[in-house]
């Protein structure tokens, strides 16, 4: 499927951007249909295809570019309209996966734990270890719709620093749309297993979809998670 790869309009560059909702919008930049899809129309009226039904994918459109195909890496301070979007790239920290991969991620400024890669996150606590300060920063991974409809969203959650026995209290997820929470779960600290989420929504241009990981009661000890989503367009029923 055809994706536009420049990125949409953000309010802000490492500053509060829970308004930046521009770049999903009419112009069709930073997701998955361009806009005669969407509407259904070509510009001479004519009827087109309906958009693809895959609209975005965490892990096969994770990038190093703030706003490609829709997406955004950041982090807020524990309420999602305090959105900032980070402003450099590093690689995980403190865990080496069995196979001894390197995984490039975005980070935040400040010596704190905060990432995203392309599998999930790291939050940052107020009960944190060195080099980190002890501040709340919950690593949010942000979607711009530039689709108008009903939505199904899915995805997995699980631990991936599991190895160190008792030496996590575990991670809360969640998913917000525009702001209100469509999803929670916890994860305890040793489940590598995890769980599966699916959640259906209505969306709309410019709507924001934002996955959430927080270090559960505030502590951030060996927090890197697997968080994964793909959002799909649904289907319209025959009374539609």
């Amino acid at each position: 499927m055809a994706r536009s790869d420049e990125p949409p309009a953000i309010a802000g560059t490492g500053a509060a951007a829970g308004a930046a909702v521009g770049g999903g919008g009419a112009d069709g930049n930073g997701g998955t249909a361009p806009l005669g899809a969407v509407a259904g129309m070509d510009a001479g009226g004519a009827s087109e295809a309906e958009p693809p039904r895959l609209l975005a994918d965490s892990v096969a459109d994770f990038s190093l570019e703030q706003g490609k195909l829709g997406w955004y890496y950041g982090y807020d301070d524990g309420a999602v309209e305090n959105f900032t979007v980070m402003t450099r790239t590093s690689v995980i920290t403190a865990f080496k996966p069995p196979t001894m991969d390197i995984w490039d991620c975005w980070v935040t400024e400040e010596p704190h734990w905060t990432q995203l890669f392309r599998l999930g996150g790291h939050p940052n606590g107020t009960d944190s270890s060195p080099p980190s300060k002890n501040v709340l920063e919950r690593a949010v991974r942000r979607w711009i719709s530039n689709f108008d409809g009903s939505v199904t969203i899915s995805g997995e959650i699980a631990k991936i620093d599991a190895v160190v026995a008792d030496d996590s209290n575990g991670v809360d997820a969640s998913v917000y749309v525009d702001g209100t929470q469509l999803y929670t779960t916890f994860i305890g600290g040793q489940d590598g297993a995890g769980l599966s989420y699916v959640k259906t929504t209505t969306l709309h241009r410019g709507s924001t979809v934002d996955f959430v990981l927080d270090p559960h009661e505030g502590i951030d000890h060996h927090d890197l998670s697997r968080f994964t989503a793909v959002i799909a367009r649904d289907e319209p029923t025959e009374t539609e």
